[in-house]
């Protein structure tokens, strides 16, 4: 029986945190989850947008894993969603994210029809957005363009349909982004990802990505951006979690990620447990590159959700997540104390550049989708 249903996480986690360690003490990722549904993203002010996304994410894991904040859980994401019910859902990968919370509302709450219209409203924009070669979605309405980013907003969407209907499409759908976006932007020797490709080499101005950056016989840029390779590292071992084994892309999935995992556990920094902004350069600082917080979550989750699922062998993945979680909690956590916690040295929304383009990005705190993917991180350590 759940103990705190009609009352809010917070409220619940209070409680439970008062009732003592015989119950459910309050633990650092509670004290993160309290502070993020009401400091950082109130139910009543969700945006429906790839930013607060994340928190939607996040709340749909701590809801598998925790039955004690199943009533709240449902209760925040039912009036964000609520919040949202005559937004337009656009045709960009950005406004598909947020599908993740009416997809989920439909599983926990299959007799309200409304939850379940909202998420086929959803996949009926997801069908109209622009492709290539009906492998993988642009990033770009007007254009176009591959992005990692888009990996992960597609996927928390597709695979949360999926788990809500049973129906194998949504599965597949997701199998087909990650590969056709891998095609364009994943460098098979060293499995991290660029950030984009252009289907064109046109010279255009968009004031967000750098001028010239797909005007070379690529198409794309040539550096790897942390928070884009978090993205899909997320998104990876997300898929694998619930992709059959005898699934004919199963071995090709599991070899990107564990490559990719491979190579980012020779890249972390001893010293603070992060990755850099730019993570293959991280002799780079005098130039400009810094520790990035947002893809250090984000890698760190990856590495601890894969060792726990027996992806990852060996005692070496959990330390690295170790040392990742303790880094965080020593250099970029900000507040406590009845302040609000959010992560700091997140690297501000950014397109799509080269390397002085990428040092060049604003370092900021106080976002939804770090403090996001500290919540995933933080229960998946827990776990």
């Amino acid at each position: 029986m759940l103990l705190c249903v009609g009352m809010s996480v917070l409220g619940c986690v209070d409680r439970l945190s008062a009732q003592g360690s015989a119950v459910v003490p309050r633990s650092a990722a509670d004290h993160i989850l309290a502070s993020v549904i009401t400091d950082g993203v109130a139910a009543e002010r969700y945006v429906w947008n790839w930013r607060d996304a994340v928190v939607l994410k996040a709340l749909t894991e701590v809801y598998e894993v925790r039955s004690d904040l199943q009533g709240p859980i449902e209760e925040w994401v039912a009036v964000a969603m609520r919040t949202n019910a005559d937004r337009k859902y656009g045709l960009h990968p950005n406004a598909i994210a947020s599908g993740v919370g009416v997809a989920f509302m439909a599983r926990v709450c299959p007799s309200d029809p409304f939850f379940q219209a909202k998420a086929d409203e959803v996949y009926k924009a997801y069908k109209r957005i622009r492709r290539w070669e009906r492998k993988a979605s642009s990033h770009r309405p007007t254009r176009v363009e591959l992005w990692d980013d888009t990996v992960y907003m597609l996927s928390i969407y597709l695979l949360e349909m999926y788990q809500t209907t049973g129906k194998s499409f949504y599965l597949e759908d997701c199998v087909r982004e990650v590969l056709g976006h891998a095609e364009k932007l994943r460098n098979t020797k060293t499995n991290l990802w660029y950030h984009g490709w252009s289907a064109t080499n046109y010279y255009y101005q968009d004031d967000c990505c750098e001028f010239l950056w797909n005007s070379n016989h690529l198409q794309r840029n040539t550096e790897y951006w942390g928070r884009g390779n978090g993205w899909i590292a997320m998104a990876l071992v997300d898929l694998l979690e619930v992709l059959p084994t005898d699934h004919p892309n199963y071995k090709e999935v599991k070899d990107m990620y564990v490559g990719m995992m491979q190579t980012l556990h020779k890249l972390q920094d001893k010293a603070t447990g992060h990755w850099y902004q730019l993570p293959a350069r991280p002799s780079d600082t005098a130039r400009g590159n810094y520790i990035e917080s947002s893809a250090t979550v984000m890698f760190g989750y990856a590495m601890a959700k894969g060792e726990r699922l027996g992806l990852l062998k060996g005692s070496k993945w959990r330390k690295a997540a170790r040392r990742a979680w303790e880094g965080v909690q020593t250099h970029s956590l900000r507040g406590g104390n009845g302040e609000r916690i959010t992560l700091g040295n997140v690297c501000a929304g950014t397109c799509i550049g080269e390397r002085d383009y990428y040092y060049a990005r604003p370092i900021t705190e106080g976002e939804s989708f770090a403090d996001g993917a500290l919540l995933l991180f933080a229960y998946e350590m827990e776990r």
